[in-house]
């Protein structure tokens, strides 16, 4: 079974005078364990998907289903809690609180899911090395770099052992440096069973995946995987001249 299906999602944003039409009819799946890119021009519909999927939006029609529970269904007082345990969020912008220390901008989910402070320790113990956070744990988010906040956001998303991480346009605030940092840390969470959905508009960015899914007029226009033996500049390649076909409006 899959991790993630949606089955004909729609949504329809309905003005006094004016409807638009954000998604028609997404399709696709995901399996436990992917690590998808979705790409696509400005408007297409990208952010409306991974809200949808994040459940900040509900789609006007279809289901999204996670963990084989049709999500789109919660009512207001589940959907808090299945965000902490399901979901783990990275944002362009990193949504940390300056007035906390990085530790406890990583404990928050936990803390609000009043898991024990052992409990909390030990995750945080699990993660700190491979993220090479260790020494920004007292420090404030004030303090250290747009590349180092990133690695809090990761963290404070995957310490709760989400079944799925969203991330929307992680790198769009980094240097280059920075944001090859953050994408190989991405490959390393995933290389080690962490299933991961990113909007991105960055080719460099969208090679670090292993399937690319190109929204175009609110549907999955389509999809491309990348070999087992492919390098790296020759997927980035691929994603490149299927762009380039998209925007002519031609598969």
């Amino acid at each position: 079974m899959a991790l993630l299906e949606l089955k004909n999602v729609r949504r329809i944003y309905k003005t006094k005078n004016v409807t638009t039409t954000a998604l028609k009819e997404i399709n696709f799946t995901a399996e436990a364990g992917e690590f998808i890119s979705i790409m696509g021009e400005s408007g297409a519909g990208k952010t409306t998907l991974l809200n949808i999927i994040a459940t900040l939006d509900k789609p006007t029609a279809g289901s999204v289903i996670l963990n084989g529970k049709d999500i789109s269904n919660l009512k207001d007082n589940e959907i808090s809690q299945f965000r902490r345990n399901e979901l783990g969020f990275v944002f362009q912008d990193f949504n940390l609180l300056d007035q906390f220390s990085n530790r406890d901008n990583i404990y928050l989910p936990l803390v609000l899911s009043n898991e024990d402070e052992s409990v909390m320790k030990t995750r945080l113990d699990q993660l700190k090395d491979r993220l090479g956070i260790a020494e920004l744990l007292d420090k404030y988010p004030y303090e250290i770099s747009g590349g180092q906040k990133q690695r809090i956001a990761i963290a404070r998303a995957v310490i709760t052992k989400p079944s799925l991480l969203l991330a929307d346009e992680p790198t769009g605030a980094l240097d280059s440096a920075s944001s090859e940092m953050i994408l190989n840390l991405f490959t390393s969470i995933n290389e080690a069973g962490q299933t991961v959905l990113m909007v991105t508009h960055s080719l460099r960015a969208a090679s670090f995946a292993k399937r690319v899914l190109f929204i175009k007029d609110g549907i999955v226009y389509h999809e491309i995987y990348r070999g087992d033996h492919e390098s790296q500049q020759d997927f980035m390649e691929r994603i490149n001249q299927a762009q380039i076909v998209l925007s002519r409006g031609k598969h």
